[in-house]
């Protein structure tokens, strides 16, 4: 096995309470990373008449869940809510990593707002910002307050990971979701470049089809067909991924998007 030297360091990944988010920071915790745990309990944004969201919000009961799994496991975590609209939020969550475990190194930004329908005869002014303001804005601005205070820390070697989407290019269906993650994208690329002299590496992992339970087996059936290698995803093919781009290993990598996606959407 290959060592990714990250045992000791602190991780920070949003919406981990469920789905890939949880097993990211298990994965991570399995490597000795202390790991902050990020979820939303209750969200101030809600969907309009008619719509629903795009994933459940598990909650806090769920948060204690992963922290306590990870921790019978030898692991270190904890927990933290948190609303990704509040603009207190990114100083206030790194704030608490840092009086639990010390200052951050790692940041996975995987929590995500989607909403359905979100074709363009439902779109709003209202569905356009709640996409952007979780899947884009929210993200940079937790980018730049681990920068800023590794630059305050005279701290280099931070990794940052972005989880976006293989259906950035084209998602119809998912507009507003599809396209604040091609921001999100975009914002990988300028912001490595940024961030490049600081010594701190930026990447996105764009997942494909994965199996977090809402696949079901019509879907599957349809869904498998155009996927080359011939299986859905799992949230472990995401984590491992996320690893190895937080990982030693990776030091010379930044400002990539990476499809983990079997071959789905080349």
């Amino acid at each position: 096995m290959i060592d990714p030297e990250i045992s000791g360091k602190v991780a920070l990944v949003t919406g981990a309470n469920s789905g890939i988010g949880e097993v990211i920071a298990k994965t991570l915790a399995d490597q000795g990373a202390r790991v902050v745990l990020h979820y939303l309990a209750e969200s101030r944004l809600k969907p309009e008449a008619g719509k629903t969201f795009l994933s459940p919000v598990p909650g806090e009961k769920a948060a204690h869940r992963v922290r306590n799994e990870i921790v019978s496991q030898g692991g270190c975590a904890e927990i933290l809510p948190g609303e990704l609209t509040d603009p207190e939020f990114p100083k206030a969550i790194f704030d608490f990593a840092e009086a639990t475990f010390g200052p951050v190194s790692i940041l996975v930004n995987n929590a995500a707002h989607g909403e359905l329908p979100d074709d363009l005869f439902s779109a709003t002014q209202d569905s356009f910002l709640n996409a952007f303001l979780v899947n884009a804005c929210e993200p940079v601005l937790l980018i730049r307050e681990l920068a800023e205070r590794m630059k305050k820390q005279e701290r280099s070697g931070g990794r940052v990971v972005n989880i976006s989407t293989d259906g950035t290019g084209c998602f119809p269906g998912q507009i507003h979701y599809g396209a604040s993650k091609a921001a999100l994208e975009a914002y990988t690329r300028s912001l490595a470049v940024e961030l490049g002299p600081e010594g701190i590496t930026i990447n996105t992992v764009a997942p494909g089809p994965i199996q977090t339970g809402w696949i079901d087996e019509a879907l599957e059936k349809k869904v498998l067909p155009t996927i080359p290698l011939g299986r859905l995803g799992t949230p472990q093919d995401i984590a491992d991924a996320v690893l190895f781009l937080v990982s030693a290993q990776a030091s010379w990598l930044t400002g990539q998007v990476i499809k983990v996606a079997g071959g789905h959407i080349l």
